[in-house]
This record gives C-alpha cells, sequence and structure tokens, in this order.
C-alpha cells in the first residue's frame, strides 16, 4: 500500500476548520477518491479525518498537507483532481445565497475579497490582485510552506468562480516565480 507522507509535515501554520471542510466535502462526494485517500493517509493523520472538524476551530496546517499528499498518491499525480477539487470546494464555499450577489460582481471584486478571506483561513500566507482588465486577472500568492499541489486547488477554484460570475474561463495558469510565491493568470471569455 502506498501512503503519503508519514511523519508529520514542519509547516507550523494553521488553518481554520471551514477551509478543510471545503476540501473533505469535496472529497468525501467523491466516495472512491475518498475511500483511497483514507487509505493512503499515515495512521495519525487517518485518525485525524475520521474526526469531527469544526468551522471555526483552527487546526494545524500540517492535516492539510497530509490531505493533499494523500490525494497525490489516490489520483497518481494527477493536477486535474487538484483542480477539480478547487472546483468543489469553491461550489462548498460560495453558497447559493451568495451567489445572487455575483451577478453583481467582476472578477477582481471577488478576488480581493477572497485574498482579504484568506488571513481569516491560514495563519500563514498572502493573496493579491496585482493587475486586472476585462477579460483577466493577475495573482500572487506567497506562502512559504504552501502545500505543494495546493496552487492546482486554487486554480481550479478560480475556474469554478469565473464561471459562477457567468462568464466562460480559460484554464488558469499557475507560474512559481520562488520557492512559496506563486503567479496565477486568471482569464475569460
Amino acid at each position: 500500500m502506498l501512503t503519503a507522507m508519514s511523519t508529520p509535515h514542519p509547516d507550523t501554520s494553521e488553518v481554520k476548520g471551514y477551509a478543510l471542510l471545503s476540501y473533505l466535502h469535496g472529497l468525501q462526494s467523491q466516495p472512491r477518491t475518498w475511500a483511497a485517500v483514507l487509505e493512503a493517509l499515515a495512521p495519525d493523520d487517518r485518525r485525524f479525518f475520521e474526526e469531527p472538524v469544526f468551522a471555526n476551530q483552527w487546526y494545524p496546517r500540517r492535516h492539510l498537507h497530509a490531505l493533499l499528499d494523500a490525494l497525490e498518491v489516490a489520483a497518481r499525480g494527477s493536477e486535474a483532481e487538484f483542480r477539480r477539487l478547487g472546483e468543489r470546494a469553491a461550489e462548498f464555499q460560495i453558497h447559493k445565497i451568495y451567489r445572487i450577489f455575483l451577478g453583481f460582481a467582476t472578477p477582481a471584486m471577488v478576488f480581493r475579497r477572497a485574498s482579504s478571506i484568506l488571513s481569516r483561513q491560514s495563519s500563514s500566507g498572502e493573496f493579491a490582485v496585482l493587475e486586472e482588465a476585462d477579460d483577466h486577472l493577475v495573482g500572487e500568492l506567497f506562502d512559504l510552506e504552501v502545500p505543494p499541489r495546493l496552487p492546482l486547488v486554487i486554480a481550479g477554484w478560480s475556474d469554478r468562480v469565473v464561471q459562477m460570475l457567468r462568464r466562460r474561463p480559460n484554464p488558469t495558469t499557475v507560474t512559481q516565480l520562488a520557492r512559496g510565491r506563486y503567479r496565477f493568470l486568471v482569464s475569460w471569455t
């Protein structure tokens, strides 16, 4: 049996339960994938994810590392699976009632708001919108301990949000600029 990292990741940051729940909901909505992720988790991490996660509680971010490492094993490295997880997380995070307001918003407004929410969902990391135009925006994430596949999850989240804004997304591109620094080109037609 392949398992993800068996020792905890050294990341000392914390993540809010709500963020974890959005990823858990996305994974648990696919029973085979969730079973494979559970199997790939180290025993301590598996026990953590078999217990309730509470939205307003802070948790060590090493559990998010473990979850994404296990998805990497379960998905055999498929980038598409991480993007799909981001899409499902966006569905979870942006409730139907908020979708009404998306009809009046621009992508830049939504992404600027999302960047302010990041600081309330993770104890490390910053996201900023650097450039905006009628058909694209450029954002940048800086987080030295970001889980390696999280930028792909963010790309999937971005594409789904653009769809919710009634635009047709081009697949978001992610470029690693340096350790912990990623640039996102989110574009649409």
